[in-house]
């Protein structure tokens, strides 16, 4: 049975095959290691069965509080590998980043992906996120960059009646 845990340290040496997989945008060592540092908690792995542990997939969350602005979460990093895809990973890891961003006061959770990603786009309007904008050339893909959606889901809250 497929566990779910928080991502430790030592994953990051272990999740290369997923990092390196068409679909998933390839950030440094640096990056993961200041997200663990800055953001703790908000990260988790999905891993096989069995004495390996094989990593199944992956998403790295933020809490961003700026200021003049409603307090969010943001899905920097999300992968599943292609070996494990359509079982249900993808929404159990959003799930999970969605829950904690409502409990910590988020007022919406929102993620960057590419225009031509499909398959993303459609899970991510299966799970209640919506277009918010678009972003001309987001990622400086030589030779042609490519343009970004940003999707957006906002927490319920029930209303205040005064």
């Amino acid at each position: 049975m497929t566990s779910f845990r928080e991502m430790r340290f030592d994953d990051l040496f272990k999740i290369n095959s997923l990092v390196f997989d068409s679909l998933t945008e390839v950030y440094s060592l640096t990056f993961f290691v200041k997200h663990f540092l800055e953001f703790p908690g908000l990260s988790q792995i999905a891993v096989a069965p069995g004495a390996d542990g094989r990593p199944m997939g992956y998403i790295f969350g933020q809490y961003q509080v700026k200021r003049n602005q409603d307090p969010y979460g943001h899905v920097a990093a999300l992968t599943v590998s292609p070996d494990y895809r359509r079982l249900g990973l993808a929404t159990a890891l959003m799930d999970f980043f969605f829950m904690v961003s409502d409990l910590k006061g988020a007022s919406y959770v929102n993620l960057f992906m590419r225009i031509s990603n499909r398959a993303a786009y459609q899970l991510y309007t299966s799970l209640g996120y919506a277009h918010r904008q678009t972003f001309l050339d987001y990622y400086p893909d030589e030779p042609k960059p490519e343009s970004a959606y940003e999707l957006r889901k906002y927490v319920p809250r029930p209303m205040e009646v005064q």
